[in-house]
């Protein structure tokens, strides 16, 4: 196992912790390992969920840090 899915896995057991009463997939989805394909009108939503499968994972390291900052900066406010 590389390093970076080490780390990727402690984030994840980390934040299922504190968040017990979410479900796996919705822990996924929160921190942004899975996303929804982006449509270039906010008016017309793609649900659709995007292929991950070529994402490197610093990106998705960089992906799941940067939605752990947001959460944090709004338990904050």
């Amino acid at each position: 196992m590389k390093q970076e899915h080490k780390i990727i896995l402690e984030l994840l057991a980390s934040y299922l912790e504190e968040n017990p009463s979410q479900r796996f997939g919705q822990a996924l989805f929160n921190l942004s390992i899975n996303e929804f394909q982006k449509t270039a009108d906010p008016r017309n939503p793609n649900y659709n969920i995007r292929d991950i499968h070529g994402d490197n994972d610093l990106d998705i390291l960089e992906r799941i840090q940067n939605r752990l900052d947001l959460i944090e900066s709004q338990k904050n406010n």
